[in-house]
């Protein structure tokens, strides 16, 4: 079991690459020394007040979740894009889909015009660490959870989807070196040292959830093989036979709780094309796959195992 998408993905490919004899084009790296608490360390950023918070949190009362599975393509997405370019022109495929999922599953929650909710926004971190940024080989947890707020009024069904792509879009782009240190000098300060009763980082708490919680994986998609040649999603590139590639890929994670969970990652199409999970209590899951929002963007949905275009 693997809390990091990244790391479960390389070790399954590298264990393939190896099989067919061919190169390991990302090497995996467990060296985690580049993490270490800083001399001086920043208590004050915006993670770690967080982060604190999750560790406090009561956990979020059980109900039974469900999973459906969301395939959009490059076509609709690039269109998608294009229709909310003048509200944030830099637009990934990810702000996207986060941000009309978020205002969707908003829908179906019984929210105050006056109130906000929240977006937990999991993100991987090696490519962040300017100084000394992180192989994409390494073999650890590398992963990053903020939170973005917004008011409910601006999450409903009359709002401005752009609106909600540009404030997922500027809060992706807000998180720095700086931000994902403070996290990790937090976590350090959390350690036993030797001497007393063991040294371990406290007790565990959950990080997806109780708030609704989105994954961003596409940091998979296309990719240099081991000859400098382009090569699609590197989820994609897992067969151990020639031709015989995956035409699905997706990624568990266990025990969600609260809000649900949603995971966008590349699709096998490659270009612009995504793949959205989402975990939802199961009266949510069931509207939202009626939701006329998403089936206008012509998604191929996978339910309980069967297929079926929307």
């Amino acid at each position: 079991m693997h809390a990091d998408p990244t790391s479960a993905t390389l070790l399954f490919k590298s264990w393939i690459d190896t099989h067919r004899g061919r190169a390991i084009a990302h090497p995996l790296v467990n060296s985690g020394s580049d993490l270490c608490t800083r001399p001086d360390t920043n208590p004050k950023k915006n993670s770690v007040t967080y982060y604190h918070a999750k560790s406090i949190a009561r956990a979020a009362p059980l109900v039974k979740m469900a999973t459906a599975t969301f395939k959009f393509s490059n076509a609709i997405l690039k269109q998608c894009l294009s229709g909310i370019s003048e509200s944030c022109q830099n637009a990934t495929p990810f702000d996207y889909l986060g941000a009309l999922f978020w205002t969707r599953v908003a829908q179906l929650k019984v929210l105050k015009n006056n109130s906000t909710y929240s977006l937990s926004i999991c993100t991987d971190f090696r490519k962040l660490l300017k100084k000394t940024p992180l192989p994409l080989g390494y073999y650890g947890n590398a992963l990053h959870f903020s939170m973005l707020s917004l008011q409910v009024r601006e999450l409903s069904s009359g709002s401005d989807l752009g609106h909600v792509v540009r404030e997922l879009h500027h809060h992706v782009a807000s998180v720095d070196d700086d931000e994902v240190r403070s996290a990790i000098d937090w976590l350090e300060s959390r350690r036993k040292r030797e001497g007393e009763e063991e040294n371990s980082y406290g007790p565990p708490f959950r990080m997806y959830g109780p708030e609704l919680t989105c994954v961003k994986v596409d940091h998979l998609g296309s990719s240099c093989g081991p000859n400098g040649s382009v090569v699609g999603p590197l989820m994609y590139d897992t067969a151990f036979d020639e031709g015989a590639e995956p035409v699905h890929v997706s990624y568990h994670i266990g025990n969600v709780e609260g809000e649900g969970l949603i995971m966008v990652m590349p699709s096998s199409e490659g270009g612009l094309g995504r793949v959205v999970t989402v975990t939802l209590p199961e009266n949510e899951l069931a509207a939202l796959c009626e939701d006329q929002a998403l089936l206008g963007l012509q998604p191929i949905m996978l339910l309980n195992g069967g297929r079926g275009r929307c």
